[in-house]
């Protein structure tokens, strides 16, 4: 089944700070953090019904290489991704 895609605006303002931060710790890492959020991005649009459950309606991602959780939704025909947190914060969700 193909789904639509959409990501929050509080995802992706989640998504360039880190990026940023990355940036500034070493130069290419925030372009890597980008690369692994496009593939996470692609492996959840394309089978998002294998991830488990955070909470009843949210389904969980959780990035190899970098310490982000991506939190999303799923319906008949939308991927909703709600937000990208560290893992070593409480997200408020």
């Amino acid at each position: 089944m193909q789904y639509n895609f959409a990501v929050s605006k509080k995802a992706e303002e989640s998504i360039y700070h880190a990026a940023q931060w990355y940036e500034q710790q070493k130069h290419g890492l925030g372009e890597a953090f980008l690369v692994a959020i496009d593939t996470a991005f692609l492996s959840i649009q394309a089978n998002p019904l294998l991830y488990g459950f955070r909470r009843k309606n949210i389904r969980k991602y959780h990035m190899k290489k970098f310490p982000y959780l991506i939190l999303f939704s799923v319906t008949d025909r939308e991927v909703f991704v709600i937000s990208a947190i560290h893992t070593y914060q409480k997200p408020k969700i």
